[in-house]
């Protein structure tokens, strides 16, 4: 493997982690927001996945919750 190759893959792995990040940022953004609202557990679990459980399995959008 080249040199440019090597570049191309870390610039793309960063990128992915940023992406992940900026998400997580949003998901929690959104869980303050359904917590101000004084939406029950169950009403934000259902939230988060209908709007990220694509990207994160149930345990994982549970541990963001508490």
């Amino acid at each position: 493997m080249d040199y440019e190759t090597k570049l191309l893959e870390a610039k793309q792995a960063g990128m992915k982690e940023g992406m992940r990040e900026a998400t997580i940022v949003g998901l929690k953004k959104m869980i303050v927001v359904l917590k101000n609202l004084q939406n029950p557990y169950d009403q934000i679990l259902h939230q988060l996945e209908l709007s990220y459980g694509d990207q994160f399995a149930k345990k994982e959008l549970e541990d963001f919750i508490d």
